[in-house]
């Protein structure tokens, strides 16, 4: 009987080491399964992007220079399409939504979970803001953030909107790399992401914020 609890012992142990390892493998790895970038947005669109990388250390801008470098492209959306004219109220939900994603984006490189959260409140409420946290808290537990460095914006279609509620559809892409929060540096492969999405928002004193999204395939 000792014997058999040894032999158990040490097959026990032996799935544990490759285990771990393979854990570690995979958050090293954004190609992998488990990278965080192949979890952040669920079944949507990864591909890898090849040529020149970004350096390292390069940040997320903030949310309002993201708000003005996107501006141009938006506008020239908007021209392209004489069909779509938005009013000066239309307008504020499309910029608070930009600035919103930018928000997002930014939290993802928080140390902790408390500074995780606060970033978030200010783009995200209700049930979708804790869906959120709960996705990070696996993440950051483990060190693991992400860098974007890049977001375009290729769609935005305001769907519907009144006084406090709105409905839009959106398709935008964005360049990103795992983060290493402890050194604050990327790491492993550049990938662009696809999302698709149909987003709704509420209206929060003078801001408008994502309470809810649903992938469109």
């Amino acid at each position: 009987m000792r014997k058999m609890n040894l032999l158990f012992g040490a097959i026990a142990l032996g799935l544990g080491v490759i285990v771990g390892t393979l854990g570690v493998s995979m958050l090293a790895n954004p190609g992998s399964p488990g990278s965080f970038i192949s979890k952040l947005r669920g079944k949507e669109n990864i591909q890898t992007v090849t040529g020149t990388v970004n350096d390292s250390t390069q940040t997320l801008p903030s949310p309002n220079m993201i708000q003005d470098h996107l501006s141009d492209t938006n506008a020239a959306l908007y021209n392209a399409n004489p069909d779509t004219v938005l009013d000066q109220a239309e307008q504020q939900i499309v910029a608070d939504y930009k600035q919103d994603i930018g928000i997002f984006f930014g939290a993802w490189k928080s140390a902790d979970m408390n500074t995780f959260r606060l970033k978030l409140a200010k783009a995200y409420t209700g049930e979708l803001l804790e869906k959120h946290a709960r996705r990070a808290e696996e993440f950051l537990a483990q060190g693991v953030g992400l860098n974007v460095t890049q977001i375009t914006f290729d769609q935005i279609d305001l769907e519907s909107s009144d006084a406090n509620t709105a409905t839009l559809r959106v398709d935008y892409r964005y360049k990103a790399r795992d983060y290493n929060l402890a050194d604050e540096t990327s790491i492993g492969e550049e990938h662009e992401q696809i999302v698709q999405v149909r987003v709704n928002m509420l209206k929060q004193n003078t801001r408008w914020l994502i309470t809810g999204e649903n992938s469109i395939q």
